[in-house]
């Protein structure tokens, strides 16, 4: 009776356990391991894709991969941002959970590079939609952040958790 009894104890404790796990989950971060940057110009022409890509993630061997996105000086861009987590693309999720998400840009200058957000959560902008102002040559550097910000997102970089932090090379052609 009393090996039964423990039983039925261990199983209630281990699905408390995941439900509590489960009810948690939301508020977590992500576990990003590629960034993908699709700029397309607005005008017409053929879209580039510029990856970083980091298997293991953030911490432990260096990325694998990280591209150069190269502009047209002079060109407007639509930019679309994908997230994923190995092979799943997690970009419908954060998007899903946009009062929870900001995408922050850091790079040239504003009178070299501008970069609009298109997509926002009623409130704020999200950033996985964009548009990219690509105003003269020039080279330099890229950062994308996305920032897990729950309860605390206010439209800038400030506040939450960082989910994925990258830097691309940029040259402006």
């Amino acid at each position: 009776m009393k090996k039964t009894t423990l039983i039925i104890a261990s199983a209630a404790a281990i699905a408390a356990l995941l439900n509590l796990t489960s009810c948690h989950k939301h508020d977590e971060g992500e576990f990003i391991t590629t960034v993908k940057l699709t700029l397309t110009p607005k005008a017409g022409g053929t879209a580039k894709t510029f990856v970083w890509s980091d298997p293991d993630g953030i911490g432990g061997n260096s990325p694998k991969q990280t591209d150069t996105i190269v502009c047209d000086s002079g060109v407007n861009y639509n930019g679309d941002l994908q997230f994923f987590n190995g092979d799943e693309d997690i970009t419908s999720e954060i998007k899903n959970e946009g009062k929870e998400h900001f995408v922050c840009f850091t790079g040239p200058a504003s009178d070299v590079l501008e970069i609009i957000y298109k997509d926002n959560d009623g409130k704020y902008p999200i950033g996985l939609s964009t548009e990219w102002k690509a105003k003269r040559k020039s080279a330099g550097l890229i950062r994308i952040a996305l920032k897990h910000q729950p309860k605390s997102k206010d439209g800038t970089c400030g506040p939450g958790e960082t989910d994925v932090d990258v830097t691309f090379p940029l040259n402006q052609k």
